[in-house]
């Protein structure tokens, strides 16, 4: 690798970036396909309550609407393939890789300006980092926002790289551009907003005898942006309606991004925290020791000012870990300069390179190899399972929770057949002798049901199967069948 990087053969590394990047596009494909999970339904059932593309921002006041992939699905209407719904999310995704290795490669020249070849491995690193972190590639196939958040969270951070270079209008625009965008992806791009406004911020610490010139290109850069920003947060997000889900420690949380990135179980979330931590501190220090304070504040304000400043803004109290995968994407960068550094120490930091890379690629494929067998569940196959062995035309089934089975069961109804009828019976309301079918569902971390259950009436259901689903998004299934398999009182 190091022969092809060396400054006499420029050209090499835009076809190893390239590559690096196309590999990874089809890695990220792995989650195309599969059931829609719950969060990309209901995001789909609210678009269909809405007549005009404004309405997506006047009418669905709701967390779960994320404005940007509203409009795709509007524009896409119902009945489409799944993976259809997805395809920007991949698309962004898969560019973010490529940006990632872009920044990675700008800050480099940054602490070490002359520096090519060192750059270009940083790139390179960065680029492997971004493609082969499970964490972003399961929101890389996710028709969410998330998708286009962390490629417009970077294709922002590459055009802030270029404020004090040739050009600085049409960079500008390009910043102003994507952010916007990232805002209508996401609300979390305003913690890559702040982050722009720290390295700024940085630029005039480090040209101090032109501190005038840098503030007033620092306000020509932010200014529309943030009122940008200012103005969707008043008219847009601060009248949306939360969600819900399950309430999670803080701490914990953390763990999960960190090791669903670094490629650890994600049993060891604490140390995989502790670990991502140092690993981007060594890349900080080797800002810190070069005096490139705008990459030094970038790196702070959106790795730690950023989020801390969300939690403690927020006035909801769940945490996920998808609330930090903008973090994640802007550390990723700074963890790549300090495993360049210690590529460069010479060969024993490059055999402890190559085997954390190893290990790293090998950790993060396990869950990769989950979610394009398992995907965000296996809703259809259940229902479908329901109409082969239902010995009746109609079928009745309940389950543990009527909003998130509820709503899936609605959706893939269809896949019990033609020839039966599904009736569903909330929780609660099921007749006295019971239903055929029961529906349990565990979240990531739950323990799992037992064989045998019994509802408040004493009918009994004994468990048939279980359908899993890949950590990030959805839930398993385990499906019941009434033990005495009444179906009609």
């Amino acid at each position: 690798m190091a022969n092809l990087l060396q400054p006499e053969s420029p050209r090499a590394w835009w076809p190893l970036l390239l590559t690096v990047t196309a590999l990874f596009a089809l890695v990220r494909a792995a989650g195309l396909f599969g059931d829609m999970w719950l969060d990309e339904i209901w995001s789909l059932l609210m678009v269909g309550q809405v007549k005009a593309p404004g309405e997506i921002l006047t009418v669905l006041r709701h967390d779960n609407n994320h404005p940007l992939n509203s409009l795709w699905l509007m524009l896409c209407g119902p009945g489409m393939a799944g993976w259809i719904y997805r395809l920007p999310a991949w698309v962004a995704g898969s560019a973010a890789v490529l940006l990632a290795g872009l920044v990675a490669r700008g800050h480099a020249e940054r602490l070490q300006p002359g520096d090519f070849a060192g750059a270009k491995v940083t790139g390179l690193m960065a680029a492997v980092l971004a493609g082969g972190s499970y964490l972003l590639i399961h929101y890389s196939s996710e028709a969410r926002g998330y998708g286009p958040l962390m490629g417009c969270a970077l294709l922002a951070t590459w055009a802030l790289l270029h404020a004090d270079g040739p050009r600085p209008v049409r960079w500008a625009i390009v910043y102003a551009v994507a952010t916007a965008l990232g805002l209508l992806a996401h609300v979390a791009m305003a913690e890559v907003l702040l982050a722009g406004v720290a390295w700024s911020f940085g630029l005039i610490l480090q040209q101090r005898e032109d501190w005038r010139r840098q503030t007033l290109w620092a306000l020509a850069w932010h200014g529309v942006p943030v009122g940008l920003a200012v103005a969707y947060y008043f008219g847009f997000v601060r009248k949306l309606e939360i969600g819900g889900g399950p309430e999670n420690q803080v701490l914990k949380t953390m763990g999960e991004p960190a090791a669903y990135t670094l490629g650890l179980p994600v049993s060891a979330g604490g140390l995989a925290l502790a670990l991502f931590a140092l690993l981007w501190l060594v890349g900080l220090i080797a800002g810190i020791r070069r005096g490139a304070w705008a990459v030094v504040a970038w790196a702070v304000a959106g790795a730690v000012l950023a989020p801390a400043l969300t939690l403690w803004a927020s006035p909801s109290t769940l945490v996920f870990p998808r609330y930090f995968l903008v973090n994640v994407v802007l550390a990723l960068p700074v963890i790549a300069q300090g495993l360049a550094w210690l590529w460069h120490t010479g060969r024993g930091g490059r055999a402890c390179v190559l085997t954390a890379g190893g290990l790293f690629l090998v950790g993060n494929a396990l869950p990769v190899v989950d979610l394009a067998m398992a995907g965000r569940g296996q809703y259809s196959a259940a229902l479908r399972d329901i109409g082969r062995m239902a010995q009746a035309p109609e079928i009745s089934i309940s389950s543990d929770h009527d909003f998130r089975n509820g709503l899936l069961i609605d959706y893939y109804c269809g896949a019990v057949g033609a020839a039966h009828s599904l009736a569903y019976h909330s929780v609660g309301q099921t007749p006295p002798w019971g239903v055929q079918w029961v529906l349990l569902h565990r979240l990531d971390g739950q323990p799992e049901p037992p064989a045998m259950i019994a509802d408040a009436r004493g009918n009994r259901y004994v468990r048939e199967r279980r359908y899993p689903h890949a950590a990030l998004s959805g839930w398993d299934w385990y499906l019941y069948r009434n033990e005495e398999l009444i179906v009609a009182p």
